[in-house]
């Protein structure tokens, strides 16, 4: 289990030095004159390329080696850090890296954990995972704002790339390679494989519109809040909030997976989610707002690990890269398409409309979840 939690604590620290990011990227790109109509179309540079590689780490992980792939992202993402010190397109550029490295990290870490894992703790396991990951976000966004309004954007950046560099060295040294026999498969023929099982497809496409939904409030929430007179920190407060929520979820989620179905799981938490989504449209403003992040939380610390939990028991172990890179890419593809389609409604109807938006956006995810739960039985 040591190399287990290795890959728990460079899991920390990839996704804690994602969160630095959350609340300032949009606050960096405001403060160089770009405009709400461009800024979600620049922060979805990191799914983009995210979406693009998955097919590639997919394969890489079952084709090539676990390791090597979470290796190479933990690189990229150090070096995200960097680009983002220099002037506007380097950011950009940054952004898109970042995304690169999300696309070969997030799967092959999956992996290697599901295959060190018994059958009987994948649950707990992952749902350690998540709550890891989840103290990453959530420290991640409260201390970015922090910082930002202290020591500035580039001092942000810097910690963006140290937390990643650092780690590079234990984790090679600290994790074995898994991969016994590599896949001769193509890897749309793995794919293929992946796409026909529905029980991981409904996961994979319920949280592609959470991913959405969520990505549009992190985009835009930062800006609804500093244009109503709050400071950074407020932003940051919030969504670590939210995130502190869903992570005292995490392991008892995962716990429940492991003794309950984790598709009934996983839409409790799709019910919660949509109810503060719901509550956030009515008191979208502090400190209300925090009652919406508590359910908002709540819905994600339960859904995040239940969905993990059966895409792990789904996948066969030759195509686990393969599934883990098609359900990882869920985020990339909700990122992709929330912030332009936010940018969209933010520059026609005002911020303010962003709200009904991702509550609605909830509720039909859940609808459509539920149907296809129903025609699967």
């Amino acid at each position: 289990m040591r190399a287990v939690w290795n890959l728990h604590l460079a899991t920390f620290l990839f996704f804690l030095a994602y969160g630095l990011t959350v609340p300032t990227l949009p606050l960096y790109l405001k403060d160089e004159g770009i405009g709400a109509a461009w800024i979600g179309w620049a922060v979805a540079l990191m799914p983009l390329a995210g979406l693009t590689l998955r097919p590639f780490g997919g394969w890489a992980a079952d084709g090539w080696s676990r390791k090597k792939p979470s290796l190479i992202g933990l690189a990229l993402g150090a070096l995200s850090g960097l680009l983002y010190l220099g002037p506007l397109p380097l950011v950009l550029a940054g952004r898109f890296v970042q995304g690169a490295a999300m696309a070969l990290f997030a799967p092959s870490s999956l992996a290697i954990t599901s295959d060190l894992v018994p059958e009987h703790l994948v649950g707990r396991v992952m749902g350690t995972r998540n709550l890891i990951l989840g103290i990453g976000v959530m420290t991640g966004t409260a201390v970015g704002g922090f910082v930002v309004d202290f020591w500035g954007f580039k001092a942000v950046w810097l910690l963006v790339f140290l937390l990643q560099a650092a780690w590079l060295p234990l984790l090679a040294l600290g994790v074995p390679e898994t991969l016994k026999e590599p896949s001769r498969n193509r890897w749309w023929a793995n794919f293929g494989a992946v796409l026909r099982d529905r029980l991981i497809l409904a996961p994979t496409l319920a949280n592609t519109g959470f991913a959405a939904v969520f990505s549009i409030l992190q985009t835009f929430y930062p800006l609804a809040l500093t244009g109503a007179g709050f400071r950074a920190a407020w932003v940051g407060a919030f969504l670590a909030f939210y995130g502190m929520v869903s992570v005292v979820f995490r392991l008892p989620a995962g716990y429940l997976a492991d003794r309950f179905e984790a598709g009934w799981v996983a839409l409790a938490g799709f019910v919660s989610a949509t109810l503060g989504l719901v509550l956030l449209w009515v008191f979208p403003l502090p400190p209300l707002a925090f009652a919406a992040g508590f359910f908002m939380g709540a819905g994600a610390g339960l859904y995040l690990p239940a969905n993990i939990v059966a895409v792990t028991r789904a996948a066969r172990p030759e195509l686990r890269g393969s599934a883990f890179s098609l359900f990882t890419a869920s985020w990339d593809l909700g990122g992709l398409l929330g912030p332009p389609l936010g940018s969209v409604v933010a520059a026609g109807l005002g911020l303010e409309a962003v709200f009904p938006m991702i509550a609605t956006g909830g509720l039909l995810t859940t609808l459509a979840y539920l149907a296809l739960r129903r025609r699967r039985g």
